[in-house]
């Protein structure tokens, strides 16, 4: 690791010790110690820091590289807990400010962090995002002796970054990182968030996202544009600490090693998305009906044959699912249209007309009444042209269209003629139902737009 020269700034104690003593019982107790609690005390300090930035690129070594306003939270150790401060760049040095008492004469354990492009919102509590870079020293050191506080710290990258390479104003929804989206500098936490991350193209590049895989044993990226979706599993050192990587955005005519597809992972189970052109915005389709493994993954419940489709619950209860969903990814899932299903359904632009969704054989695609006396697990039927299962048959599927409640598709329960893939919605048996309909044999397939 290469280290800069230290930045040594040795400075006398505003106060000095008599300030130290004069502290009343209450501000050197460090049990339950909380902001506000005790006197703060305010000094100068000697600050000895080395810092490495991203691909060991070398830091000048001069005060002026520091930004007015800039933070290091230190976390000091004493005998009796932790006292926490954070040092302050202002006017050309650098002060210190902490509650409670210090340890003094002996070299001393701290905790030092600093970050660049954040948003300190309180004195202890700070906003991170995924463009937020991240030094830290969980061994750092300090002395207070002779009226001298000195820090001595080495901060290094907590995590890797990545940005990505494509055209101007290209923007693009990336799933599969985890970042940490803020700091409690009086715990020592970060909060992590593994959500939907949204950027843009500018000068060729996004801005740099700083974080790790979402799943560290198969890390797999997502990637989500107005035209299109892409999946890909990579390698784990693409997001090694302290490195700098970057991706090209796939793209229809150029996504060598992406499949076209995105699939997300929620509690540990995965279901896939497949992109549907459409004139009037292109959608994302769940590739099978909701099983009752997502279903429990999300809602925390424990439900029977895990790769049945979800049925006997209602559309009010599906409607509770998904707003958990969506706040598990930061997405915006929901159900969709029946002019979307039914596009999807017939295959889209690769369709041939056929009878049932994916074939004129009702046998290859669709279980119904004639071959089944009950549901059967998602995927066991040949697909659809564009990768849709069950599509006909199995149980049918809840589209919206309004204020009204429909459901499409046919399902093990009726009869071939109602797995045929109609026109119109009208044409369905299950028309303008109630929000508490449910049966065994009504189910729901996941929507996400791409407008």
């Amino acid at each position: 690791m290469v280290k800069l020269n230290k930045i040594t700034s040795i400075l006398l104690l505003m106060f000095g010790i008599s300030m130290f003593c004069s502290c009343s019982p209450q501000e050197d107790t460090l049990n339950d110690l909380t902001l506000g609690a005790g006197e703060k005390h305010t000094c100068k300090l000697e600050l000895n820091i080395t810092k490495t930035e991203y691909d060991q690129n070398l830091k000048s070594d001069t005060e002026s590289d520091w930004k007015e306003g800039d933070k290091i939270y230190i976390s000091f150790t004493v005998d009796a807990g932790i006292t926490c401060g954070e040092a302050v760049y202002s006017n050309g040095v650098w002060g210190v400010s902490y509650y409670g008492a210090l340890t003094k004469d002996v070299s001393t354990k701290c905790v030092a962090v600093y970050f660049d492009n954040s948003d300190y919102s309180t004195n202890s509590f700070v906003k991170l995002t995924e463009n937020t870079a991240i030094y830290e020293d969980a061994e750092g050191s300090y002395v207070f002796k002779d009226g001298v506080l000195s820090v001595t710290a080495d901060l290094t990258p907590k995590t890797g970054r990545i940005r990505f390479a494509g055209t101007d104003n290209d923007k693009i929804k990336i799933y599969g990182i985890k970042n940490y989206s803020s700091y409690d500098s009086y715990s020592g936490k970060y909060t992590e968030s593994s959500t939907m991350l949204t950027s843009t193209v500018s000068n060729g590049y996004t801005p740099y996202i700083y974080g790790e895989f979402t799943d560290a044993t198969q890390p797999r990226l997502n990637i989500i544009t107005s035209n299109s979706a892409y999946t890909r599993v990579l390698p784990t050192t693409i997001f090694n600490k302290g490195e700098s990587g970057y991706m090209t955005i796939p793209t229809e005519t150029s996504h060598n090693g992406w499949m076209n597809s995105v699939v997300f992972k929620v509690n540990k189970v995965e279901f896939t998305m497949i992109p549907v052109e459409y004139s009037s915005g292109n959608f994302l389709l769940a590739e099978t009906e909701t099983t009752n493994e997502l279903y429990d993954a999300v809602m925390g419940t424990t439900k029977s044959y895990p790769k049945h489709p979800v049925a006997n619950i209602t559309v009010s209860e599906m409607t509770s699912f998904i707003s958990k969903l969506n706040t598990l990814t930061g997405l915006s899932f929901t159900y969709p249209s029946f002019n979307e299903w039914i596009y999807a359904a017939k295959g889209g632009n690769k369709s041939k007309e056929y009878t049932y969704s994916g074939s004129n054989n009702i046998e290859d695609v669709a279980w119904y009444s004639g071959n089944s006396s009950g549901v059967h697990d998602v995927r066991l039927k040949q697909p659809n042209e564009l990768g849709f299962y069950d599509m006909s048959g199995n149980v049918s599927e809840y589209i919206s269209d309004g204020s009204d409640y429909y459901f499409v598709g046919g399902n093990y329960y009726r009869g071939a003629s109602y797995s045929k893939l109609y026109t119109s919605y009208s044409q369905y048996l299950y028309t303008t139902l109630s929000s508490n309909t449910s049966a065994s044999y009504f189910g729901y397939r996941l929507y996400l737009s791409l407008k």
